[in-house]
């Protein structure tokens, strides 16, 4: 056990009724694999159960509704029965959290993702709110939610703008850009960004560095090397043949990076086709990071296979 579970765990033995002791436990304690610690009492208690026994000792305490609401979402649970009786689900323990403290950030943002487009929900307040409308709310608790940034850029089209609580008008791009301010490790904000440059158009962050698309996309790889998608784009940036350095000094071609992006995805169509496009003619063939051999012809044949085999939404 490390020294942090420790002392919060001591402090519960001196006082089994410290509700920060033991909200701060559940905090430390991972759900997903039910993790369980055991008391100076001999009972063995769960993350949720520490949760609940908080809510038993405050109903009022806002952190542990939102602690409960991830732990159902993660394990996609319709609902969670209260120490009152109550069932709840993850929308209304969102709702609880917001209702015990109208500021809580974090709730605004989570409850918004819950909500499909168009649709509304109405708070304890009686205030109907869109998910439009709630990440608005998740930025005038905290202006540096750079979570809620990137989500709004999401909602938003090419050409629209949206006013936050301060009067100021961002359109997709400058919505991106905040996000990227409050959080300069986030490999989505500068993916989105560099979906919405056109080639050969810069934009200019908010420390004043001026990248143009390719340089985004190789910002959004050194912040996450694994993500496939990422390669895949920054691919289609190249000509056949032309090499790019990565953040890490590593020199790859567009054939290279489609390959990369095709380890961690090969059943995506557009790989295979855009493999299949950088080899010169039908006959020329390419051996994939599988080990597979397949000709021009054959890499065509497989993108279409995949595209027909495409799930009907």
């Amino acid at each position: 056990m490390d020294d942090q579970k420790q002392r919060y765990l001591n402090a519960i033995n001196i006082n089994p009724n410290d509700k920060d002791a033991l909200f701060q436990l559940a905090a430390a304690l991972n759900h997903n694999d039910q993790e369980a610690i055991t008391l100076l009492s001999g009972e063995s208690i769960t993350k949720e159960q520490l949760l609940l026994k908080v809510i038993l000792l405050d109903p009022n305490f806002a952190n542990s509704y939102f602690g409960l609401a991830i732990v159902i979402s993660d394990e996609n649970r319709e609902s969670i029965i209260l120490p009152s009786g109550q069932s709840m689900t993850e929308q209304q323990l969102y709702l609880k959290a917001i209702e015990c403290d109208p500021t809580y950030t974090s709730a605004y943002h989570n409850l918004a993702l819950t909500l499909p487009r168009g649709a509304t929900i109405t708070l304890p307040k009686g205030q109907s709110m869109t998910k439009q409308k709630l990440f608005l709310k998740a930025i005038e608790c905290n202006p540096t939610n750079s979570k809620s940034f990137f989500n709004l850029a999401l909602i938003l089209k090419r050409g629209e703008s949206i006013k936050l609580h301060n009067g100021q008008k961002l359109n997709k791009q400058q919505l991106c850009v905040k996000a990227i301010e409050y959080n300069p490790t986030d490999s989505h904000s500068y993916y989105i960004l560099a979906n919405s440059l056109s080639d050969g158009a810069t934009i200019t962050l908010h420390n004043g560095q001026s990248m143009t698309k390719r340089q985004l996309l190789l910002k959004a790889i050194e912040c996450d090397p694994t993500n496939s998608r990422l390669y895949f784009r920054l691919a289609l940036t190249l000509s056949n043949y032309i090499s790019i350095t990565l953040h890490n000094g590593e020199s790859m071609t567009k054939q290279q990076l489609l390959f990369e992006a095709f380890k961690s995805d090969h059943t995506r169509s557009s790989v295979y086709k855009e493999i299949g496009l950088s080899l010169l003619n039908n006959k020329q063939t390419i051996t994939l990071p599988d080990g597979e051999k397949l000709s021009r012809r054959q890499l065509l044949q497989k993108a279409r296979q995949f595209r027909i085999n495409l799930p009907r939404e």
